[in-house]
């Protein structure tokens, strides 16, 4: 019976030793899988910053000229309607009370 026992002891320290050794392949396996993994992301990430890099200066002037654009349009219609208020008080009044007639009576109808 201890002879049994001191076979399947040995039987045991085998089986030990080659999950063991199991265990290691495979640790080393993951690490070079997660390796190869974060550089394919690294990879990807550089290209992403690359294309997003390319659009800001393919469309970024473009993007400023219309803003300055919108602002001076923006300025020039300001001072054309102080222009006009001040050229034609009267008009203009006319014009305010009637937009707001027309306000007043399209919100009524609900």
């Amino acid at each position: 019976m201890r002879a049994a026992s001191n076979a399947n002891g040995k039987d045991l320290a085998k089986e030990i030793a080659l999950l063991k050794a199991q265990l290691e392949e495979l640790t080393e396996s993951m690490t070079g899988t997660g390796q190869s993994i974060v550089a394919r992301g690294e990879e990807a990430v550089e290209e992403t910053l690359k294309c997003a890099r390319e659009l800001i200066a393919k469309y970024g002037d473009t993007a400023k000229a219309i803003a300055q654009d919108t602002i001076s349009l923006k300025n020039k219609a300001a001072d054309t309607i102080v222009e006009q208020a001040e050229a034609r008080p009267l008009t203009t009044l006319a014009a305010v009370v009637g937009i707001g007639f027309l306000a007043g009576w399209l919100c009524r109808r609900q």
